[in-house]
This record gives structure tokens, sequence and C-alpha cells, in this order.
């Protein structure tokens, strides 16, 4: 017999074992975990070390008696070579392959007849790069290619979409509330959808245009420490610092946030203090007309009022006092910020203790008591924007006209990508992300 008939006499052969082994062998041996286990942690290790030891005795008996077809059959040491590169990276080759069918819902694991036919392909490869002819080592490395690349486009196109699986990931987010908008002037608190596009809050682009915060606030004390600038101080009080004594008691005292008035009331003192917004007029006028708060209002001991023109005020604690608003609800960011939502409609969600003006076409002018607010019916979708009382009202009409669906692309920008659920799956992100 010539030379290549006696090779292609023992490659069968051999090409032949190593297929029984990812065939057969191993899936029986996966099979079979399952009733090890039953038996405890120290059985399957004895199971898996005599199910090696098997194979790698087919194996040797297996290269001893196909010698021939391989370039490692020559001694013994390139035919133990043989076994471990065959062995090793033919299981490795056989898992990945396995979990990456399984991956792409190929459905082969789940059916026997394919197991059979396809198990064997990973073990075979791995021994054709070993062939001695340099041809069937080209048509097995060509082999592997082809089923590597094809793998990786089955991978990279199967399971959700980038998108499904963001949304998915991002709780509480509907994709079809969620629309976006650019409002000439503003900026997004979040520029994650891209430039001046965004959704939620708004501010103005100028920080000057940004009312500053006017508050006021009255709170007694029960006493004061010794001062040696004006005489006493009260040691508890955010005002501190310089001092300014004024007809009438009064001491004048600014702080790094606020400034305001400090006037002596029996023991202690009452602190009558400001944003620096508050003109301090203002609070001198107010430190002016303290008096005990009525029976009705006085729900803690030494609560004071004041006279605040312009302002409003309620209770606050602790400490119990009063706290001054102005009227007119003009007063820092909240009264210029100007926010984009979307909801599901319903009929009487946006009139709920408001009063609210139709102005056709499904728009509705909604008016509370320190916000106003344009609401626009989308089809099953309300989409509101609302404002400060310092955001123009025809502001407030083209924004919720001009609000959309954010895109796809603009979602796939401003989600967060899910963290990878396993080596396959960081693969799939990556092969997304580099087409």
């Amino acid at each position: 017999m010539s030379g290549g008939g006696e090779v292609w006499r023992h490659r069968v052969p051999q090409l032949a074992g190593v297929w029984l082994v990812g065939a057969v062998v191993l899936p029986a041996m996966v099979a079979g975990l399952p009733v090890l286990l039953l038996g405890g942690v120290g059985l399957l290790a004895v199971a898996a070390l005599a199910c090696t030891v098997l194979l790698v005795v087919f194996l040797a008996v297996l290269i001893h008696g196909t010698a021939p077809a391989s370039v490692l059959g020559a001694t013994g040491g390139r035919r133990a070579a043989w076994v471990a590169l065959v062995l090793g990276f033919g299981t490795i080759l056989w898992r990945l392959g396995w979990a990456l069918t399984d991956e792409i819902g190929a459905g082969i694991s789940g059916r026997p007849g394919l197991t059979a036919l396809v198990g064997g392909v990973p073990f075979v490869l791995v021994a054709g790069v070993l062939q001695r002819q340099a041809r069937w080592r080209f048509a097995a490395v060509a082999a592997f290619v082809g089923l590597a690349a094809t793998g990786l486009v089955a991978l990279r196109t199967s399971g959700p979409d980038e998108l499904t699986l963001r949304l998915a990931y991002t709780p509480g987010l509907d994709r079809d509330t969620t629309f976006v908008v650019e409002v000439p002037g503003y900026r997004p608190s979040d520029d994650a959808y891209g430039g001046r596009l965004g959704t939620g809050d708004f501010l103005p682009e100028d920080p000057d245009d940004v009312p500053p915060v006017r508050q006021v606030t009255v709170v007694a004390y029960r006493s004061v420490d010794p001062d040696p600038m004006c005489g006493w101080d009260v040691v508890d009080s955010h005002l501190g610092g310089e001092c300014v004594r004024e007809p009438g008691g009064l001491v004048y005292r600014r702080a790094v946030q606020q400034h305001g008035y400090q006037v002596r009331h029996g023991d202690g003192a009452i602190v009558v203090s400001g944003t620096y917004g508050v003109d301090r007029e203002l609070l001198r006028h107010a430190a002016r007309t303290l008096r005990p708060a009525s029976a009705a209002l006085q729900d803690a001991r030494d609560v004071f009022v004041a006279d605040v023109p312009g302002y409003r005020g309620q209770p606050m604690g602790p400490p119990p006092g009063m706290s001054y608003e102005p009227a007119d609800h003009m007063s820092g960011p909240r009264s210029v910020v100007l926010t984009l939502t979307a909801v599901r409609a319903n009929v009487n969600a946006p009139c709920f203790q408001v009063r609210c003006t139709p102005e056709g076409g499904g728009l509705t002018y909604v008016r509370a008591e320190a916000t106003h607010a344009y609401v626009l019916r989308r089809g099953a979708v309300d989409v509101q924007v609302t404002g400060g009382m310092a955001v123009d009202r025809a502001l407030l009409r083209r924004a919720v006209l001009a609000a959309r669906p954010a895109t796809d692309e603009e979602l796939l920008r401003a989600l967060p990508p899910p963290p990878p659920d396993g080596p396959l799956d960081r693969l799939r992100t990556w092969l997304r992300a580099h087409p």
C-alpha cells in the first residue's frame, strides 16, 4: 500500500475516535452528573478522575494505533503531547461551543441527534491541526476560523437588542413616556441626551436669571452669652461675626449665608434672620414688630411672629419658630425651574385640586399656588411642562408643544449599559460596540 494510503488508513480511525470523545463520552459524563451529585462531592471527584484517566488511556491507545496520520505520532513523548493537546484544547473548544450555541438559542444541546453529530467537531478540529499532511492542517484551521466567525456573528445578532437591554436594566423607565425637549435660554440638569436636549428639570443658562433665595425666620432663644463686641450674643444662633448696634436695642449681625437682627427678650433673645436676597430694611422692620404668636398658632413655647410685608408665614421647627416665604413665590431656583414630565393619561389627573383652563387640541393650562403648567394630551400620554411663577406662560406653552418622544439613538446615549451577564454577554457587548 502506498504511503498516502497508509496515512489515510490511520486517519479515518483517528478522527472517528476523537469524534466519539465529544459526541458520546463527554455528553454521557455530563448527563451522569446529577446522579453522581446525589452521592456527594467526594463521589463526583472520584468519578471525574476515573473518567479523565479512561479518556487519557483511550486517546493514548488511539494515537499509538494511528501514529502515521499525525505529526506527533513518532515517539512516546510526542504521542503524550498529542493526547494532552487533543484532550485539553478539544475539551475547552467543546465547552465553549456548547455555551455559544446555547447562548444564541441554536437548540443543539437539547436534541440528542444533533449533539452526537456536532459534539465531536472540536476534537476533530484539534486532531486535524495535528495531521501529518499540510492540506489537512490547512483545512482544519480554515474550518475552525469559519465556524468561529459564524459563531461570533450569530452571537452579535442574538438576544435582545441593545436598547431593549438598557430599558430593562433601567427601573421605572417607560419607553412610551420618555419625552425630551430643547428650551431656548435653558439647559437641562441632565445633558445625557445630548447638547441642550433633555428631560426632567431645566434651569436658565444665565445664572443671573435665577432670583436670589428670599426667606425670613424668627426664632426665640431662652439664654444669651457674653460677647466682647456687643456685650451679649446668642451662641446657638447661626448669626455671628460683625456686630452693629442700632436704636431700640437691635443688634445687626452677618453670617456666611444669612444676616439679620438679634433682639433681647427677658433672659434670652429673638433672632430675625434672612438670606441675602432679603433687604436689611425689611429685616429691621420685622425685628421692630415682634410679638408673641396667637394661641391658635403657638404649638410650642416662645414662638414669636413679625410683620414681613409681601411674605407669608408658617410655623417651623426645630427649633420652634416662624418661617416666611415670598407671597409671589419669586424666590431662588424653584421660581424659574422648568420641568418636563410625561405620564400615562388619566382623565382627571392634571386638574386635581388645581385650576385648569382648556385651550383646545388637547392642551390645558394648569395653575397651582406656587407653579403653573401646560399639559398636552398625546394619545395615551399626558405631557406636562411645569414652571415656577417666574417662568413665562408662553414659554411653557411652546415647550410642551415642542416636546417629543426620545429617539432610539438618544435613549442609547442617555441610558447606562447593563452589567455583562457572563463572559459571552461581555463578548456580545463588545461585538456590538465594534461592528
